[in-house]
C-alpha cells in the first residue's frame, strides 16, 4: 500500500533515480562501488557479512530498544503507537497508544529503556496532541514534545512520569527526539531549534547564538537529566532552569547521538538547512554553532567566534569532524561494542542517513577524538552529488530507504530501522 507520507525525519524524504560511479584517479581505478540511490535491496559491501530481515509491516518505524534477545519495541510515527517485536512478530495490540501531533517531523520520535530489579522503565519522547493524530495538520497546535517515564507490566506501558515539557511550536520541524542514555545512567535528550531560529512572532534564543535571544527554553541543546527527570549537578551552562538541563548547544537538527564505548565520549549527527551536516565529538559546554555557523559552508568564511553567545566563558564552539555537501539527512550514531561482526569493526563508529539509505563506517584515532578520512577525504567534506574519491571507503552499505535508527542487540549484530520500507533489518555474518 502506497503511504500517503513520504517525509519522516528530518527533510522530504527523497529518493533519487541517478546511479553515480566512481571515477579513475592518479591512473588507478578506485574500486568501483555502484551509489545507486534508487536500490531498494539493502546490501553490505564486505563480502563476509549480509543483511537478514528481521520485521516488516511496521507504520513508519523510527527508533527502536530491545527488552531481550529477538525482543524489542519500536516506535511507530505517526500512529503514536509502542508496538512489541518478539522473534520477528509483531505485537496484535500495541503496548501503547497516545495521539501524537504528525506534520513532518512531529510524533514518536524517541524510546529508551531501562531495568531495576523488579521494574522495566521505557522513556518515550513524543510530540503530544490533545485530540487525534495529526490534528495539527488542520491547524490545531500542539501540547508540547514531551519525555515521558512508563512502566512495563504486563505487556502495557502504564504510570506515566512527565519528566520533561519542551516546546514544539512553531515547527514541525527540528523536533530531535532521538533519546539515549550515557554511561552515567543520566538521559541525553537531542532537541533542534523547532523550526524556530527565525520564524516571525518566535523569540530565538541564546542557545542559537542569538545574542539578544532569551536565555533558553530547551531548544537547540543537547539536554541532560536524571531517570526521575531532574538536572544533573549545578549545570554546565547556568543554574536557572531550563539551562541548568543543557549540556551542549547551537544545535540546529540533531537526530542522532551516540557514546564511545572507549572513552565515555559523546558524539552527535547534526543537519545543515541546504548543506553542512555534520558529525561532531561534543565536549561538556559544546558549541555547534546555529544559527550563525554550519558544517564547511559559505557562512564560515566571515564566521567570528567572538560573535557567539558564550554563557560567561562557560559554553565553547568546536569545529565538526566531518560534514556533507547537499542535505544527506544524518540520523542515528552508533558505536558498534561487538566483535561479532569481526573484530576489525568493534567498537567503530556507524552513521545512518535517511535522504539516500546509506549506512557509513568509521574508525577513530588512537585518541578517539577525531575521525580517520581517506586521504583523497582531506578536506573532509564529502559531496553527496558526485560522489568524490574516497568517500567510497566510508560506505558501508545502502539500500536501506531511508534509516532512521541503528542499534546493537543482545546478540551482537547491528540492527537498522528502515522507515522507508517499514522494515528492521539486522547484519551479521554469512
Amino acid at each position: 500500500m502506497v503511504k500517503k507520507y513520504i517525509l519522516i525525519i528530518f527533510v522530504l524524504f527523497i529518493i533519487s533515480n541517478s546511479t553515480f560511479y566512481l571515477i579513475q584517479t592518479q591512473g588507478q581505478k578506485l574500486r568501483e562501488r555502484p551509489f545507486n540511490l534508487s536500490v531498494s535491496n539493502p546490501r553490505v559491501f564486505d563480502p563476509n557479512l549480509k543483511v537478514e530481515q528481521v520485521a516488516k509491516g511496521l507504520d513508519l518505524p523510527t527508533t527502536m530498544a530491545f527488552l531481550g534477545p529477538e525482543d524489542f519495541l519500536i516506535l511507530e510515527k505517526d500512529k503514536g503507537t509502542v508496538v512489541r517485536v518478539s522473534n520477528g512478530i509483531i505485537s496484535g495490540e500495541p503496548l501503547l497508544d497516545v495521539n501524537v501531533a504528525n506534520s513532518v517531523e512531529r510524533g514518536m520520535c524517541g524510546i529508551a529503556i531501562s531495568k531495576s530489579r523488579s521494574t522495566t522503565y521505557v522513556f518515550l519522547y513524543f510530540t503530544e496532541m490533545d485530540g487525534s493524530d495529526g490534528d495539527d495538520r488542520k491547524g490545531k497546535l500542539p501540547d508540547g514534545n514531551r519525555l515521558y517515564r512508563y512502566e512495563l507490566v504486563n505487556n502495557k506501558l502504564v504510570n506515566p512520569k512527565l519528566l520533561s515539557d519542551l516546546p514544539a511550536i512553531p515547527g514541525p520541524r527540528h523536533n530531535g527526539g532521538a533519546i539515549e542514555f550515557g554511561p552515567d545512567g543520566n538521559l541525553y535528550i537531542p532537541v533542534g531549534d523547532i523550526d524556530g531560529s527565525f520564524r516571525a512572532g518566535f523569540t530565538p534564543t541564546k542557545s542559537q547564538n542569538f545574542e539578544n535571544g532569551v536565555t533558553a527554553d530547551g531548544r537547540s541543546g543537547i539536554l541532560r537529566i536524571t531517570q526521575d527527570g531532574a538536572p544533573v549537578g549545578d549545570g554546565i551552562l547556568g543554574n536557572s532552569v531550563p539551562l541548568r538541563l543543557y549540556y551542549a548547544y547551537g544545535i540546529r537538527n540533531s537526530f542522532g547521538l551516540g557514546f564511545d564505548p572507549i572513552t565515555g565520549n559523546l558524539w552527535d549527527t547534526e543537519n545543515g538547512p541546504h548543506e553542512g551536516d555534520e558529525i561532531n565529538l561534543v565536549h561538556p559546554g559544546f558549541n555547534s554553532g546555529w544559527q550563525q555557523v554550519y558544517g564547511f559552508s559559505p557562512s564560515i568564511k566571515t564566521f567570528d567566534i567572538h560573535e557567539l553567545v558564550t554563557f560567561g566563558g562557560r559554553g565553547k564552539y568546536e569545529e565538526l569532524k566531518v560534514s556533507w555537501g547537499s542535505s544527506t539527512g544524518l540520523t542515528s550514531i552508533l558505536f558498534l561494542g561487538s566483535d561479532k561482526l569481526g573484530s576489525q569493526y568493534k567498537n567503530d563508529m556507524f552513521v545512518g542517513d535517511v535522504h539516500n539509505g546509506r549506512l557509513y563506517h568509521f574508525k577513530l584515532n588512537n585518541q578517539r577524538d577525531d575521525l580517520l578520512v581517506p586521504k583523497s577525504l582531506a578536506g573532509r567534506f564529502i559531496e553527496n552529488s558526485t560522489i568524490n574519491p574516497g568517500a567510497e571507503n566510508i560506505v558501508f552499505g545502502d539500500g536501506f530507504s531511508g534509516i532512521t535508527d541503528l542499534t546493537v542487540g543482545p546478540d551482537g549484530y547491528l540492527y537498522i530501522v528502515s522507515i522507508g520500507q517499514a522494515k528492521v533489518y539486522r547484519i551479521l555474518p554469512k
